[in-house]
């Protein structure tokens, strides 16, 4: 059995190991890239390590803001991730950018449909929230068709938006209206 629940402070270094193996395998052995990254490039640095840390320090409105949640086994195994943070821009405080991930081995286990159902029943509990936001690599299908299914809306898709190891990835930018 899966459940979801907020990362608390004392499992941010498993969490950040988690992390450090989940995009690890992004492109790798040509495995679907699910950052617009390269596998080399798909390190956790000391930078992201402290962006990361550093928002779940502060308070939502604050500027940098991050909530985490994690799913986790009947071990208290971390298996997958769903966060949101502040889009950073003046005026769009209504509006969260999603990021989540779920471990190679424990996909199609339906833990990435579980993660979403959270946070779109958290943030229509937030009276602050009217938006959830995301981006996807448009090849991702997998991804794409887990948001529409959930009712996320086609905003756009930028044509040849990266170019990784000579390839061009077009990026999609999908939207829930989750207020109440």
């Amino acid at each position: 059995m899966i459940s979801v629940q907020a990362l608390e402070k004392e499992r941010i270094d498993e969490f950040l190991q988690y992390l450090t193996t989940h995009l690890a395998e992004n492109g790798l052995n040509g495995n679907m890239l699910f950052q617009p990254l390269s596998n080399q490039q798909s390190m956790l640095d000391d930078g992201w390590k402290s962006k990361l840390i550093d928002g779940l320090n502060k308070e939502y409105h604050q500027s940098g803001w991050r909530k985490i949640w994690v799913a986790t086994t009947e071990e208290n195994k971390i298996v997958g991730h769903i966060d949101i943070r502040s889009r950073n821009q003046q005026n769009a405080e209504h509006r969260v950018l999603l990021g989540m991930g779920v471990d190679s081995h424990f996909r199609k286990l339906k833990i990435g449909e579980k993660l979403l159902e959270f946070i779109i029943h958290f943030c229509r509990n937030n009276q602050q929230i009217c938006w959830i936001d995301l981006d996807v690599l448009s090849h991702n299908t997998p991804a794409l068709h887990l948001y529409e299914k959930l009712h996320f809306k086609h905003l756009s898709t930028v044509e040849d938006m990266f170019r990784i190891d000579g390839i061009s990835y077009d990026y999609t930018t999908m939207t829930l209206y989750v207020e109440n």
